[in-house]
């Protein structure tokens, strides 16, 4: 989750070109963009302030396709979302640059590739697996499950990112690579994973479109993996009929209730509100409405090329994760009932947006 963002030990990244003397091109709104030095840059992250870096014109191009697409249109428990914890337990961090991050997109891999090798349960559908490579460590991971005979090709997605980062300690050079990202953003990580072993498993299943799950590399540095994907998928206009974010799924503030919080900005209204209409029919928590700024999670990625993005948070703001980007976002503060709260949302979700409506799960 983005809201405080890049350390200046994150920042060697090296896209400014040499006209600007190594400086960067940071966007921090829609109109506005300044070439800053890394030592700016890190004085964002200090500050909690969002941005985008859109040094090598990327952003710029898929936020022009964005202004010329029209968008388109369980019994789960949380006990059983505690065995997927050496996610977060098994790296010390999930760095998008470093060895640790490097190896924690090839346990995605690994879980997901296994699944897709040894899908029994569900006959209507197939699974594969690829890396989407970047030029740093850590690649995205993208699962897809399609219908054996499909009606519909817009797809739908359903997104978290893999990556960690610690900002609290960026001047304590052992501290600062300990970053667990247990709730950010592991929770979200094993949500949408769980989510598709619960599908795979579920041979009432019976999707007309496909759907895929994606796991983005980088997005704790300005959202470089789902940017890269997404620029793919725009250029090839692919069609995308949703996109829901699971970024924090699994923290609840003491002394408060339960709650899905949905972002306002950078998202689409409709398919918010089709995703409220979920929560309230399967889950019956109550629903709050934030908005949490420029470029801050992966969801913004989607909604600047114009595609329908939707991202439920699980608290209201003001009650946010306290440990977020420390080496203390930790398994022992995560609630494992809230993330099955947002793992039924999930599965609700690619369920009612994929099912052919004379079946249901």
């Amino acid at each position: 989750m983005k809201f405080a963002l890049l350390s200046a030990s994150v920042a060697a990244v090296a896209f400014a070109s040499s006209e600007h003397d190594g400086k960067r091109l940071i966007r921090l709104s829609a109109d506005h963009s300044e070439w800053m030095t890394d030592a700016q840059v890190a004085d964002l992250a200090l500050r909690d302030i969002g941005f985008l870096d859109d040094t090598d014109g990327e952003w710029t191009r898929v936020l022009e396709l964005g202004a010329a697409r029209q968008a388109q249109k369980s019994t789960l428990q949380g006990r059983a979302l505690q065995e997927a914890t050496p996610f977060v337990n098994k790296f010390a961090n999930r760095l998008y640059n470093s060895t640790e991050g490097a190896q924690s997109c090839g346990w995605i891999y690994g879980q997901v590739a296994e699944l897709a090798s040894s899908v029994v349960a569900n006959t209507n559908v197939k699974v594969t697996v690829r890396q989407f490579v970047h030029p740093w460590g850590q690649y995205s991971v993208i699962a897809r499950v399609e219908p054996t005979t499909i009606v519909k090709d817009d797809i739908v997605i359903l997104s978290a990112h893999q990556d960690s980062i610690n900002t609290r300690d960026r001047r304590d050079i052992v501290k600062r690579k300990i970053a667990p990202g247990a709730d950010d953003d592991g929770s979200g990580t094993v949500t949408i994973l769980e989510s598709l072993k619960y599908l795979l498993a579920t041979p009432e299943w019976t999707p007309i479109r496909p759907v895929e799950f994606h796991w983005y590399a980088a997005e704790e540095v300005g959202k470089f993996g789902s940017l890269a994907v997404v620029a793919e998928y725009a250029n090839a206009s692919t069609a995308v009929l949703a996109q829901m974010q699971q970024d924090m799924t699994g923290y609840v503030a003491p002394g408060t209730r339960p709650v899905v919080n949905f972002i306002s900005d950078f998202t689409n209204k409709n398919l918010n509100n089709f995703v409220e209409t979920l929560v309230t029919t399967y889950l019956g928590l109550p629903v709050n409405h934030s908005a949490c700024g420029y470029g801050c999670s992966d969801h913004f990625s989607w909604n600047a090329s114009g595609y329908p993005s939707s991202f439920p948070f699980e608290t209201e703001l003001a009650d946010m994760n306290p440990y977020m980007h420390s080496e203390n976002d930790t398994i022992d503060t995560i609630d494992f009932n809230h993330m099955a709260d947002f793992t039924k949302l999930s599965i609700a979700y690619v369920v009612e947006l994929t099912q052919d409506s004379a079946t249901s799960c």
